[in-house]
Parts: C-alpha cells; structure tokens; sequence
C-alpha cells in the first residue's frame, strides 16, 4: 500500500473506502484487530440498546396519541419497582459486557515484550522526531521507520503543548504530554507508553518499505492540522540497513552543494546533520534532525513531498506553508536557496 502525496491529495466527502488511509476501523497491527474487536461489540450493543428504545416509543406514540374528540384524561400512575430494576440491571450487564474486553485489551497491552524494539517519539509544534536508542543516536524527523512483525515500545512526549500520536492503520491514540527532564540524565521525568507490533508487508519485496499516514489528533495551535508524519515499513534486513546508514556523513559532490554545505553552516544552531560540525554542538536542537533528509518522502512536517520547488518555497518564507512556525524567514537569496537545496536533497541521500 503506498501512501498518495499529502499535497495531491484529493479530499472528498464521498470518496471514501476500507483502505482509506485515515480509516479508524481497518487497523492491520494486532493492538489495532484487538482495538477494534472492542469497537464493533460496543457498536453492536449500542444499535440494541436504540431499538430497544426507539420501538416501544414508536409504537407508544401511535397507539396512544391524542385523537380527536376524545377528552378522557390518560391514566396517571407514578413508579414501577420491575421496571426501575430493569433500567437498572440491564445497563450494568451492557457495561459488563463492554468493560470486559476492554480491560483485557488495555492489560494485554500494558508492558513491552522483553524483545520490543523501543522508539522515543517527541511532539514539536509542529513535527514530530523520532529516536532509536537501541540503535546508536539515531534520529529521525517526520518518518518513523519499523521492522515488519516486530514488537514495538513507544515512550512518547513532548517538548512543548499536548500532542496526540496516531497512525490509523496501526491502531490506537496515544496523548503526548509536556514533561520535566532529569537534570542528570536528561531523560524525561514522564511519558506516555504505546506497545504494538509492526505489521506485515503487504508486498516483501516491496524496495524502500510501505508507507502509512500519521497525524497529531490533539489541538495544538495554528498548524495543528499540518502536523503529519510518514511510518515506513520494512523488512527486518532493510531496516537494519536503515539504521547503519542514516548518520553517514554527507557527501558533496558538486560545486553547487558545497556552496550549500556553507549556507548550511548559518542554520547548525537549531538543525543537526551526522558527520558535520553541527553534530558537535551540545543540547538538543530546536529544529529536526536532518542527516537523511534527501532519503525522505516529504517534508516541512509531512505535508510536502520533498521536492526541489517545495523545498525553496519553505526556505523563501517557511510560515507560507506552515503557519506560526519556530522556523524564522533567513532571508536567503535565490543563489543561495539553489545551493542549501542542492546540499540538503542530494548530499544526504542514504543508499539502503
């Protein structure tokens, strides 16, 4: 299944189908098929409880309306014991029958399995990064990369507002919450935790992985709704590959790019590449990582592909696309914009 561009996407009322990237109800990760088992009993039960409901006021209404000429005052009669038990039991045996699958979905899915694969997911206002502590200091931004059938243990916040993450393909929303650091470690005093595992390629020779959508789905100002992300699903040996060669360092092989590499020294305050000077200033940056950010599809938190002409309007005027972004107007020159792109797309392409 590979994923339509965000940016030639058509948007249709009507146009909607099973396989629809954003579809709630066709979750292929096993916490997804386990999310939605919970979904369709309180579904079906619901659709009772309105026909148990809505067929006795039916017929009530007709059968005893008002009719014409007729001023017999209707009966009067207050309380009825049976029925007060009923009205009362019956919702805690519905309720039963819906807390109990939910109870053990959410304990089944409470701790990672001691094999998962554990990402650090980090809302920004408004990106989303991605780390991989078991992999070295491998950092991604705007794509999560996963092995097919493979635990996953998500520790996710955010370094800002509440975020909320989500891929409806695998299931489920997690909260992403603001959070205080160890001063000692630097870790995060608090996280959300999400525990799945990948799904299985459709295709598994499928080169370069399958794509789903990602979105935050928690208000969190002006681009709440540019706040995208691509998850790449690949097989185990691709994405071992992946792993080794994201901090590579770039390679700059025209004139162009190396004009570029230069510009791109004004910008290693809030942006880090493997393998250059900006690697070596200290802190967290403000900005995304951006080591193998000729690899990736899209851009500009998801809502761009990565293409040349995409990629010099955001540096011309990077709040034209995404409005109140952290990202200032640098005021660059159109000679200069030729040259960061061409060092940005092409010198920092990994070859996995």
């Amino acid at each position: 299944m590979q994923l339509p561009p965000f940016d030639e996407l058509k948007y249709k009322f009507f146009d909607v189908n099973w396989d629809a990237p954003m579809n709630t109800i066709s979750g292929l990760t096993n916490w997804g098929k386990d999310a939605n088992h919970v979904y369709w009993i309180t579904t079906v039960l619901c659709f009772l409880v309105f026909f148990a409901v809505a067929i006795p006021l039916i017929y009530t209404l007709i059968r005893f309306k008002d009719k014409p000429g007729d001023e017999t005052p209707p009966a009067q009669f207050h309380g009825s014991t049976t029925l007060e038990i009923m009205w009362t039991v019956i919702p805690v045996i519905l309720l039963i029958f819906i807390a109990v699958p939910t109870w053990r979905v959410l304990f089944k899915y409470a701790h990672a399995e001691p094999n998962a694969l554990e990402i650090e997911v980090i809302g920004h206002q408004w990106w989303w990064e991605f780390r991989y502590p078991q992999n070295g200091k491998v950092i991604s931004a705007g794509e999560l990369h996963v092995p097919e059938n493979t635990p996953l243990h998500f520790k996710l916040w955010s370094n800002d507002v509440i975020h909320s993450f989500w891929v409806p393909k695998f299931g489920g929303k997690v909260d992403v919450m603001p959070t205080a650091f160890n001063k000692e470690t630097g870790a995060p005093s608090a996280f959300n935790t999400l525990n799945i595992s990948s799904p299985a390629l459709v295709d598994p020779n499928k080169k370069g992985g399958e794509h789903y959508q990602g979105q935050c789905v928690e208000l969190c100002g002006a681009s709440h709704a540019l706040m995208r992300f691509n998850a790449v699903v690949h097989t185990k040996a691709e994405f071992e590959a992946w792993t080794q060669t994201v901090n590579t360092p770039p390679k700059v092989e025209t004139r162009l790019a190396a004009e570029g590499e230069e510009v791109f020294a004004r910008c290693q305050a809030c942006h880090t590449i493997a393998g250059t000077p900006s690697e070596q200033i200290p802190g967290d940056k403000i900005g995304p990582n951006l080591s193998n950010f000729g690899s990736r599809k899209y851009m500009a938190g998801g809502i761009r592909l990565n293409t040349p002409e995409n990629l010099a309007i955001w540096l011309r005027d990077p709040a034209s696309l995404k409005p109140g972004t952290l990202m200032p107007n640098l005021g660059l020159t159109e000679k200069e914009i030729a040259a960061v792109s061409s060092y940005l797309r092409l010198s920092t392409v990994k070859t996995y």
